[in-house]
C-alpha cells in the first residue's frame, strides 16, 4: 500500500470504532525496534476525554492499526524514523497525523510525543515518573 491507502485505511479503523457522543477520536502511540503500542481515546462534546473500559478495547482494530502504522514508518518516504505519532479523525471526516522523533532512552511508556526530559518536575507525577528517572533522562540530554 502507498501512503494515502494507509491512511485511508487507518481513518476507516478509526471511524469504525469512534463513539457517537464523540466529536474526535486519537489515535496515540510509539513504535521503536522491541517494542510498539497505540490504543484510542476521544473528546466528548463536553470537551472531556474518554476511552474504553477496562477490558472493552477495540483490541483486534488497534492491532490493525498498529500494524498499518509499522507499514506507514517503513516507506522510504519517512528517511528519518519517526518512533511516536498521534493519529486524529474528527466527527466530520477530517483526518491529521503527526509525528515526534524520540529517542527510545527518553521514552516513558505513558508519556507520547514528548520527551522525559522534556517535562517540568511539577508535571512528573501525571505520567507515573519516578524524579530518579526524570533526572537521569535529563543528564543524558544533549540537545
Amino acid at each position: 500500500m502507498n501512503e494515502q491507502e494507509i491512511y485511508q485505511k487507518i481513518g476507516e479503523l478509526l471511524w469504525s470504532i469512534m463513539p457517537n457522543e464523540a466529536i474526535e477520536i486519537y489515535f496515540i502511540g510509539d513504535i521503536y525496534p522491541e517494542h510498539y503500542s497505540g490504543g484510542a481515546e476521544w473528546r466528548l462534546k463536553n470537551g472531556n476525554i474518554d476511552s474504553f473500559p477496562f477490558g472493552e478495547r477495540a483490541y483486534e482494530i488497534e492491532e490493525n492499526i498498529c500494524g498499518l502504522i509499522k507499514e506507514l514508518r517503513s516507506l522510504e518516504l519517512f528517511i528519518e524514523k519517526w518512533t511516536n505519532y498521534k493519529i486524529t479523525l474528527t466527527e466530520e471526516g477530517k483526518f491529521n497525523i503527526e509525528f515526534a522523533y524520540i529517542p527510545e532512552e527518553d521514552h516513558w511508556p505513558t508519556l507520547y510525543m514528548r520527551r522525559v526530559s522534556d517535562l517540568k518536575e511539577e508535571e512528573l507525577d501525571q505520567y507515573y515518573i519516578p524524579i530518579e528517572e526524570w533526572k537521569k533522562r535529563l543528564g543524558l540530554r544533549t540537545e
